[in-house]
């Protein structure tokens, strides 16, 4: 695997006493080569550890060992390993996790080239820092951080675990799981994201706050597995819902 070494000058030294622990799947919104020139900035005041083209290239701006500035700011948080601070604050998640850039935007299908060059990074990090392969510690930059999309509606984080992990053929959470329809009204218990699949993996389409009453057409038990409940909720528009989320 070739990895072109482009340093940005906009990172922490070190890890803060903290070791990565998740991998955050991010995306451009731009070219390869923007970003590059972008991170290099100091007035940009962002980075990653690396970056993949649309043609499979592999950009590395920041060392490992080191903390980029790709996910500090957390809102709503959805990601279940994020390690909460004082006053209800957060730690901040550079210092324990490992950020990879995507070329394109958030409605871009990725390539097979990006699948296969992310999917061989995201091993070899995985391997590097013991890092599980799954959804906990593979995730989107959309569950630190609910106001983004990143990184957006196309990319199966499922499909590029599978791959990462030596499966090719992917996951069926990401296709499509039996159903059983059943209407009814549920009322959250959280604030809760509404996606396009029983996945978190697929950004929010729309996020619904506390104490609102949902309806829905019909539920599926072979969703994505969120602390032990794969139970997933959905209407005939195409929107589900997690049924940990509400009551």
């Amino acid at each position: 695997m070739n990895i072109t070494n482009i340093p940005s000058p906009n990172f922490y030294t070190g890890r803060n006493n903290y070791t990565p622990v998740a991998i955050v799947i991010h995306i451009m919104e731009g070219s390869l080569s923007g970003t590059d020139s972008w991170f290099s900035s100091t007035k940009s005041n962002v980075s990653a550890h690396y970056g993949i083209g649309i043609n499979g290239d592999i950009h590395q701006y920041v060392k490992e060992t080191d903390s980029a500035w790709h996910a500090g700011r957390v809102n709503a948080p959805s990601w279940t390993l994020i390690k909460p601070g004082e006053n209800g604050m957060y730690i901040n998640p550079n210092y324990y996790t490992i950020g990879i850039e995507h070329e394109g935007n958030e409605q871009s299908d990725w390539t097979a080239l990006m699948y296969q060059s992310s999917s061989s990074l995201v091993a070899d990090i995985s391997k590097r820092w013991n890092i599980s392969l799954d959804r906990d510690h593979i995730i989107g930059h959309h569950e630190i951080y609910s106001l983004k999309t990143c990184p957006g509606f196309k990319v199966d984080l499922i499909k590029l675990i599978s791959m990462a992990s030596g499966n090719p053929i992917g996951n069926p959470v990401s296709s499509k799981p039996q159903t059983t329809i059943q209407s009814g009204r549920a009322t959250t218990i959280t604030r809760l994201n509404i996606r396009s699949k029983p996945d978190r993996s697929f950004a929010p389409l729309n996020t619904v706050d506390p104490g609102i009453e949902l309806a829905y057409d019909g539920f599926t038990i072979q969703g994505e597995n969120v602390s032990g409940n794969s139970k997933w909720y959905f209407t005939q528009r195409g929107n589900w819902f997690w049924s940990g989320g509400v009551i």
